[in-house]
């Protein structure tokens, strides 16, 4: 007999997520005063937000679990992610009714954050705190580290495990390109979530690259890991990646409703 999928549901509300006002610690080499500069980050990040269109990628999601020494490849989901009126709706390859993941993949680990729209947000909102922390390297880029810290009690993020559900603080960093200040990678570690969900730790870790949508490129998260360990030591494992984004023309339609019956491509649970 197989194990089973255990079930992690990483999800974040966009209406109340994060960022609180100042950047603190040292002073960035090239003399900036760390809060113009994060004032500045936050302009950036907002200015692209707004400038987002409606638009769909096709996202490809493989999903790894280790289960005590044994590591194996579960599946691949292939999904549709739409990002309408600022927020991200998922569908089944192919179809055309849009709506919450949950309601379309029922087991396994997965996240609701394709498009990283929930990062945008993050410099919009008086939640989080962050700090300054210098100038490096990463992924190519010459880049600004700011790391931030959200407490439990104003956090949205939501982690559901088999039936359990809860809210959890979390921890990251994020980098920016030190002259566009465009976002170039962002790690985040939820760490704090309540014992009764069972799990010990999510990790998230998203990388930027310009994505041509329509006429135009936007700097997206065109490939992003997703991994949770349970209270049992299980560790899932997602590898996503983002394809062929374009914007929604005039004659496109989104639905909202129930998926259709069945399961996405390829998808299955192990018993």
């Amino acid at each position: 007999m197989r194990s089973r999928v255990h079930t992690v549901v990483w999800t974040a509300e966009l209406v109340v997520l994060l960022v609180s006002g100042a950047a603190l610690a040292v002073e960035p080499k090239n003399g900036d005063d760390p809060e113009a500069l994060f004032r500045r980050v936050k302009a950036r990040t907002a200015e692209h937000f707004a400038q987002l269109p409606n638009y769909t990628c096709h996202e490809t999601i493989d999903r790894m679990q280790r289960i005590r020494s044994n590591f194996q490849h579960l599946d691949t989901l292939e999904l549709e992610v739409a990002f309408v009126g600022q927020r991200e709706l998922f569908s089944r390859s192919g179809e055309d009714n849009f709506g919450e993941l949950e309601k379309i993949v029922s087991g396994g680990t997965i996240g609701n954050s394709a498009l990283g729209s929930h990062i945008d947000s993050v410099f919009s909102r008086d939640v989080a705190e962050f700090r300054y922390a210098g100038e490096g390297k990463k992924d190519g880029h010459k880049t600004l580290r700011y790391d931030l810290h959200v407490p439990i009690e104003r956090s949205a993020f939501r982690v559901r495990h088999n039936g359990a559900e809860g809210t959890a603080g979390y921890e990251g960093s994020v980098w920016v390109d030190a002259e566009t200040l465009d976002l170039v990678r962002v790690d985040l570690k939820v760490n704090r979530i309540p014992s009764h969900v069972r799990v010990r730790l999510i990790e998230e870790s998203m990388h930027y690259k310009k994505l041509p949508i329509g006429n135009s490129e936007f700097n997206l998260p065109d490939r992003s890991e997703l991994a949770a360990t349970d209270d049992m030591g299980n560790y899932s494992l997602n590898m996503i990646k983002l394809h062929r984004c374009r914007e929604f023309s005039a004659d496109s339609v989104v639905k909202y409703g129930p998926p259709a019956q069945g399961t996405a491509s390829r998808e299955r649970q192990d018993h």
